[in-house]
């Protein structure tokens, strides 16, 4: 068994070449997302016994990644954009929100004897990574589930999996629910959408060069914040709000660096904070025990279920009733659950080329709020169960 660090490091390197290689040379890999090829793959490596279950290294990576990557990411989000979401777009989204909201509750608290079997007294914190998740997709399910120090890798693993799964069944909603609802939908003058067809080009980029400048720029800004962060949570936060977790300062000064236009256009953040996540995805797989990650999958899955249901009833519910347009909603509903990458294709597919762009502006809206939201509903879980 491999047990220095270094040579852990490289064998989840390995495991992550590995993966990116599998989905780039086969379309059926891409399906399953490289995410889920990096954890099961790392796993299968720990369970084999080639690496350990348990190392100090993973703790590492982990509690470095995270912040790492959420902070390159969020400096990339223009929170100026968001007025030109427009009023429906950004209506709609807050819907879609408040359907994720309630179903977290309402899943957290009928499902609460369940969950505590799992997490015992922190049963609560599920809360947060899936409301993050289901408003600004998985980059804040993933700082929550760090920031909330919920561990569990066995159960990160399920959890993530039936993230993943779920996607497959949603997509075939988005394009089905507009299909069966559109006659009932008048669309009310206010809620008209006026964004042209030809302003979806805009999206269209070349793949951007890597500077080393502009890399070390990013590396340097990134620590930097996170190096911040853990000062001010130490020094200021936690004499007054000692719950509150370091993900949260740090979201919050990379938000402020992102609005500075030379911090927005240094190239390479997407790749960098990618990179950075598979990593962790890594380093989280090879903590997996496959037996665990089994048995925990189908409560999740019902979790889930339960969350979704209520998103798309207060969604497509309320938006008949204020006579909000089809195609906004459903493109608001993918904003908030897979984010900027999925709208293109769910736009293009139904032929809402003018959603496009709105559609990821408050997809990178999701990403800006996520984690402040998803830790409130946690908290607000917490005491509801008398917490």
């Amino acid at each position: 068994m491999v047990q220095e660090p270094l040579a852990i490091i490289a064998v989840l390197l390995g495991a992550i070449f590995f993966s990116l290689k599998m989905i780039n040379r086969y379309p059926w890999a891409e399906k399953l997302s490289a995410i889920m090829w990096i954890i099961f793959t790392s796993a299968i490596l720990s369970n084999l016994g080639l690496i350990p279950t348990d190392a100090p290294v993973y703790s590492a990576l982990i509690d470095f990644t995270v912040p790492f990557a959420v902070c390159v990411i969020l400096f990339t989000v223009n929170l100026r954009d968001v007025l030109d979401a427009g009023r429906s777009m950004l209506a709609a989204f807050g819907l879609a929100s408040l359907g994720t909201i309630i179903g977290v509750l309402v899943a957290s608290l009928t499902l609460e004897p369940f969950l505590s079997d799992i997490l015992a007294e922190n049963s609560w914190k599920l809360a947060g990574p899936y409301t993050g998740t289901y408003i600004g997709g998985s980059l804040n399910f993933f700082a929550l589930w760090s920031g909330l120090e919920i561990g569990r890798s066995d159960l990160f693993a399920a959890a993530n999996a039936v993230d993943n799964v779920t996607l497959f069944p949603l997509y075939a909603l988005w394009m089905i629910i507009p299909t069966w609802l559109a006659g009932r939908y008048v669309v009310a003058r206010k809620w008209e959408v006026h964004f042209e067809d030809d302003e979806a080009g805009a999206l269209s980029h070349e793949k951007p060069r890597l500077e080393p400048l502009q890399v070390v720029t990013l590396f340097f800004l990134a620590i930097l914040v996170m190096t911040v962060s853990a000062w001010l949570k130490s020094a200021v936060v936690d004499r007054f709000f000692p719950s509150v977790p370091a993900i949260l300062i740090v979201t919050t000064l990379a938000l402020i660096l992102g609005q500075f236009r030379f911090v927005r256009e240094l190239r390479g953040a997407w790749e960098i904070g990618d990179l950075a996540f598979y990593v962790f995805f890594a380093a989280v797989g090879a903590m997996i025990n496959f037996y665990q990650a089994v048995i925990l999958s189908p409560i999740l899955f019902l979790y889930v279920l339960v969350i979704m249901a209520i998103h798309f009833v207060v969604l497509f519910g309320l938006g008949s009733f204020f006579r909000m347009d089809i195609g906004v909603l459903t493109i608001a509903s993918v904003a908030t659950k897979a984010g900027p990458p999925l709208v293109v294709p769910v736009a293009e597919v139904m032929g809402w080329r003018h959603l496009v762009l709105p559609g990821i502006i408050v997809g990178m809206l999701g990403y800006a709020i996520g984690n402040y939201v998803g830790y409130g509903v946690a908290h607000v879980v917490r005491l509801l169960l008398g917490g």
